[in-house]
């Protein structure tokens, strides 16, 4: 079955790269920090961390067979076996430190969601597909939905990243008839409004329900989007990518990957500074900017982008900082686990827990220690061994999202090694 989401991936790029470059070429003026203290330093809340999420793995243990996030698109990797380096052999250069998982896996969302609250992440942004039981998109929304309920779970706030593009691959695959495509689009968001956005830990911005779109690609003007809110019982907080918001008449925009603030390998007040430009140039105002950070980027497309490198997490600390010293009032980590573009800042087998640190400790009001980002590993592979009694799971994972991470590590701790 087609998959959508690798060649989502690899479109997401092929826009960004284009303007990044041309952050470069105008030389926008800077606006470091548009005026507001670092977090921690101001009175106040500090700005809603939430971690872009993709839920299109799919694995054999839960759903009987491995989804091509893992095998590729031509089958050619197969996560039941190993590679040359010894690991699973999957469709990345990186690999989940827990292993190759289902995105629908309660178990799964579970640690997921408990290792961004240790972090000091709020909650969660879906790249979500919309209802079409076409392609792959019934496998992303069902583990989209998956995600919501289990947000709700434990705590965690929750908003949508709308993929309009869903509708043109349809209509490029003569799945959609193009008299029905403005149709589709009314469709997909009346779903998410009565089934999403009144949720009590749905991401709300000016009293209103958060929603994002990665473009946009194919509803590229005003019209559509006005048409398909006009039928909503309130309009969302509409935010599309930084240098197209304007086009789709959304009320702002928000950044992405950038490559330029490290060409030339400067030192770091220059890096924060040409992010404070990227972030600045977006619009008017920090209101209308959602700003964004990513750990770096490194990509298994033919076409491939430039890499960014990891730098031991020093390229994410630079683009957190630098995000959570603007004055927008959300910050997006870009990704928590696109694999196939190496942007993922979940524990790996290459990088560890390094990425969450960093997070943590830019987080400074979090009360939990680099320490604390164990725990929830060790749940689930105590989960998934099936050895350990539930209960005394169940009691740990309350613990955990009560933040009483010392009674969560005894309970763990009385468990065989």
């Amino acid at each position: 079955m087609f998959m959508a989401a690798p060649a989502t991936a690899m479109c997401h790029t092929i826009t960004l790269c284009v303007w990044s470059l041309c952050l470069v070429v105008c030389g926008l003026a800077a606006c470091v920090g548009h005026g507001r203290h670092a977090v921690g330093e101001e009175p106040g809340r500090p700005a809603l961390l939430l971690a872009h999420y993709m839920p299109w793995y799919e694995s054999a243990d839960v759903r009987g067979k491995w989804g091509k996030h893992w095998t590729g698109f031509d089958d050619r990797h197969d996560p039941s076996r190993s590679g040359p380096d010894g690991l699973p052999d999957i469709w990345s250069h990186f690999h989940p430190l827990i292993g190759a998982y289902d995105s629908t896996d309660p178990t799964l969302l579970e640690c997921h969601l408990l290792q961004m609250k240790l972090a000091g992440i709020d909650g969660v942004i879906v790249d979500w597909y919309g209802t079409a039981d076409a392609l792959d998109y019934p496998a992303i929304h069902a583990a989209s939905r998956a995600l919501f309920d289990a947000a709700a779970a434990h705590g965690m706030q929750f908003a949508v990243c709308y993929e309009d593009r869903a509708v043109g691959m349809l209509l490029d695959r003569k799945l959609l008839e193009p008299a029905d495509a403005e149709g589709r689009l009314r469709a997909d968001l009346a779903w998410a409004a009565e089934h999403w956005f009144g949720g009590s830990n749905y991401v709300r911005l000016d009293g209103r329900p958060l929603l994002l779109n990665f473009g946009p690609i194919h509803f590229a003007d005003k019209a559509p989007w006005a048409a398909a809110f006009s039928g909503l019982p309130q309009r969302p907080a509409f935010f599309a990518l930084h240098h197209l918001w304007r086009k789709a008449g959304a009320d702002g925009g928000f950044t992405w990957i950038h490559w330029d603030p490290w060409q030339d390998a400067p030192g770091d007040p220059v890096v924060r500074r040409r992010l404070a430009d990227v972030f600045a140039s977006s619009a008017e105002h920090p209101s209308k900017v959602i700003v964004s950070a990513w750990p770096g980027y490194k990509d298994v497309y033919e076409e491939k982008r430039p890499m960014l490198a990891h730098r031991g997490g020093e390229t994410l600390r630079q683009s957190l900082g630098a995000a959570l010293a603007s004055s927008s009032p959300i910050v997006q980590l870009v990704t928590w686990n696109d694999y196939g573009e190496g942007t993922m800042i979940e524990p790996t087998r290459e990088f560890g827990h390094v990425f969450l640190e960093v997070v943590q400790e830019a987080r400074r009001h979090v009360p939990y220690t680099t320490a604390d980002l164990r725990l929830p590993e060790r749940l689930y592979r105590a989960r998934k061994s099936g050895t350990a009694r539930p209960e005394l799971l169940d009691q740990a994972a309350a613990a955990l999202r009560a933040g009483d991470c010392q009674q969560a590590r005894q309970l763990l701790d009385t468990l065989p090694d």
